[in-house]
Formats: C-alpha cells, sequence, structure tokens
C-alpha cells in the first residue's frame, strides 16, 4: 500500500548518483533489504532507505561483500542493536530497584 507521507526516488535515477548497477538494488529487494515501490510501472525506493543502500552499495563495491554477506551483516547489526535495547531496559529497571 502507497503512504502519501512517503518520498520515492527512482531506482534508476538512485543508481546512475551512486554508480550502482539496478540489478544489484533489485538482489537487495529480493533479501528483504530494501523495498522497491512500483508506480505506474516504473521502480522507485524510499528516501529514508538511501543512506543504508548506499552503505549497501559501498560494502558491496568497495569491499567486495557478496549480497549474502550483506544479508548477515544488516541481520547481525539488527540482533545487536534489539540486544542493545534490551540491556538498556534492564538497566533502567535495574536502577528503579536500587
Amino acid at each position: 500500500m502507497i503512504n502519501p507521507d512517503e518520498s520515492y526516488i527512482p531506482i534508476d535515477l538512485f543508481c546512475e548518483n551512486c554508480g550502482v548497477e539496478i540489478s544489484f538494488v533489485h538482489q537487495l529487494s529480493e533479501y528483504g533489504l530494501c523495498e522497491i515501490v512500483i508506480l505506474e510501472e516504473k521502480s522507485y525506493i524510499l528516501t529514508d532507505q538511501v543512506a543504508e543502500l548506499e552503505r549497501l552499495s559501498r560494502l558491496h563495491y568497495e569491499m567486495e561483500i557478496n549480497i549474502e554477506g550483506l544479508h548477515a551483516i544488516v541481520h547481525l547489526q539488527e540482533k545487536i542493536k534489539n540486544l542493545q535495547e534490551e540491556v538498556a531496559i534492564l538497566n533502567r529497571k535495574l536502577y528503579r530497584h536500587q
């Protein structure tokens, strides 16, 4: 479903500006690492995904990390973030009980 509050960038424009292949963005989408929105038969990405896509493209093209590796990196970073949030919650609970 299209959210009118979100901004979109054509994939071809993003790829041209960042020097990446369109197929790379489609591969990221297949692995669940970005969302592609189709509007009037044209493919777009959300503007709030641009920074992450730029980071993933640097990892892929500069460090030669394949798509599976990128997927693993993103998954592990999400786990770290969740664990950090859990630690923060437990620290707040511990502080309240002191």
